[in-house]
């Protein structure tokens, strides 16, 4: 009974493992509905993109520091936000020192590998991979669909940072921060995290930073009595 429980459980686990590439890709298709639309809303956003940049450049600043260190954060068209801080002051000082360097010409600092446009990033390239790999497959007879596939999911996963740094430096960000300044860093409001419970956890390792910009080409304007940040 344990040698047939084991093989019925190898055998599920190697043919698991053998859809896995398939239903990655599926599933990947399904993002060419999502992530093009989301990617075009924010790069129509230049508040948002310099923020992001400022985000992306202060926990750069911080990692130097100390290399390894588990941060994260997100942007919004008024700052943004850092996880796993342990104080507001070293969040604002890496904050200053970031905006400071970036004015300076260091757009480098805007990228960053860990940033969640690296999922976008995977999952775009795994889609058109795999709609290539149909086609070829196709062309070909079909007995070389499944290698094709397979070889798409592997090219994506080694593309995927390379593609995630270009869609950063030209559709996410903007290193463009002549015009900002930091205004004030303070703690994060549970209910800014969106996280239910567990944001309230986070907000207690969480920063908020406030960024203010000048530029007339990216200013806020009011609509109807609704800010819309461009």
């Amino acid at each position: 009974m344990a040698i047939l429980l084991a093989l019925l459980v190898a055998v599920f686990l190697v043919f698991f493992v053998f859809l896995l590439p398939i239903l990655f890709s599926l599933r990947a298709v399904g993002s060419l509905f999502v992530y093009p639309g989301q990617l075009r809303s924010i790069f129509g956003k230049k508040i948002l993109r310099r923020n992001h940049a400022l985000e992306h450049a202060t926990i750069a600043v911080m990692l130097e520091k100390e290399p390894g260190r588990p941060l994260s954060g997100f942007s919004t068209d008024d700052g943004f936000f850092v996880q796993g801080v342990r104080s507001l002051e070293e969040v604002e000082t890496a904050s200053r020192v970031a905006l400071s360097r970036l004015k300076d010409g260091q757009r480098k600092l805007a990228v960053h590998r860990n940033c969640g446009t690296t999922i976008v990033a995977a999952n775009l390239l795994a889609a058109v991979f795999f709609l290539a790999a149909v086609g070829l497959g196709i062309y070909l007879g079909g007995q070389w669909l499944y290698l094709l596939i397979v070889a798409g999911v592997v090219l994506a996963f080694a593309l995927r940072v390379p593609f995630s740094l270009l869609l950063q430096r030209f559709v996410t960000t903007d290193a463009d921060l002549a015009n900002a300044e930091v205004g004030w860093v303070e703690p994060a409001n549970p209910n800014d995290l969106r996280a239910g419970f567990l944001g309230m956890l986070l907000a207690a390792s969480t920063a908020r930073v406030r960024v203010f910009h000048t530029d007339p080409d990216a200013v806020e304007v009011i609509r109807d009595g609704q800010p819309i940040a461009r």
